[in-house]
């Protein structure tokens, strides 16, 4: 299994409710995932220390080949089109 880690930091704090929305509708309807968890932000972002993202998601793929065609699929293509504009987006993917 593979679990793909994304943190991100959107440019317009008032597009997170939708973003959110967008992203449990691709946990729920892309066949390639098993499962996703996401989570919004509760702290403050600190003056000095480590940047805070808005949202987090957390995606299971069964293989290395889910995880490789997730890009390209319509699920994650409408995202990255109609999904708000992000001020930066960090990822990890790793073997669970």
């Amino acid at each position: 299994m593979i679990k793909h880690v994304s943190v991100f930091t959107l440019k317009d704090k008032s597009e997170i409710k939708h973003f959110v929305e967008m992203l449990e509708e691709i946990g729920e309807n892309c066949p390639l995932i098993i499962k996703s968890e996401i989570g919004v932000n509760m702290s403050e972002q600190p003056p000095v220390g480590p940047h805070f993202g808005d949202v987090i998601q957390t995606v299971e793929f069964l293989n290395v080949t889910d995880l490789e065609k997730y890009p390209q699929s319509k699920e994650h293509q409408k995202l990255l089109i109609e999904g708000p504009e992000m001020k930066t987006v960090t990822a990890i993917d790793y073997i669970i």
